[in-house]
């Protein structure tokens, strides 16, 4: 595992962004708190640490992260239903993103650094930049299809997330195929 340096984030100029992420979850949860995330942990947080809401780039990579999570349970992605799938607005401007090569040549990181089942080195990175006071991770997808981003909201700021559902899936059915 490579040796990553807190301190070598300070001296990474953040990135904005503006524009809609996604999220699937089960039903009568806010979509915003991350407090899920803050009790159970993340690839960017340890449990019990700081809230973050994890989101997808796209709607194919909420599918394939769905579809990940229920194979890294050990069960049929029926089993998760029913699911909300949610849009959420932001417009954030201090965003760490290790979807760019030269910021994670400069972090001595490599992209299967990022996606890699064991998390110590994603959560210390996650630590690092929520004490930085950054906003969000983007980062490459584990399941190989598009970007995720993390969320800090402790650190959001005068930035606001708007949340919108946008529909359930309560069978299989009702989850769309890759690419929809």
């Amino acid at each position: 595992m490579p040796e990553f340096e807190p301190a070598d984030l300070a001296r990474i100029k953040p990135s904005s962004f503006a524009g809609t992420a996604y999220r699937n979850q089960a039903p009568g949860f806010d979509p915003i708190s991350g407090e899920g995330a803050r009790r159970l942990g993340g690839r960017f947080n340890p449990p019990r640490s700081f809230p973050v809401i994890y989101l997808c780039a796209s709607r194919p990579c909420v599918v394939a992260e769905l579809m990940h999570l229920a194979t890294r349970q050990g069960v049929d992605v029926v089993d998760l239903l029913p699911r909300e799938l949610w849009s959420i607005e932001m417009d954030l401007d201090r965003v760490l993103d290790l979807g760019e090569a030269d910021v994670r040549r400069r972090l001595h990181l490599e992209i299967e650094d990022l996606i890699r089942p064991d998390h110590s080195l994603t959560r210390e990175i996650g630590e690092a930049a929520h004490d930085q006071r950054l906003q969000a991770i983007r980062s490459p997808s584990a399941t190989g299809v598009d970007e995720i981003l993390a969320v800090f909201t402790e650190n959001l700021g005068g930035a606001t997330l708007k949340a919108s559902l946008e529909t359930r899936w309560t069978d299989s059915s009702d989850l769309p195929g890759p690419g929809d």
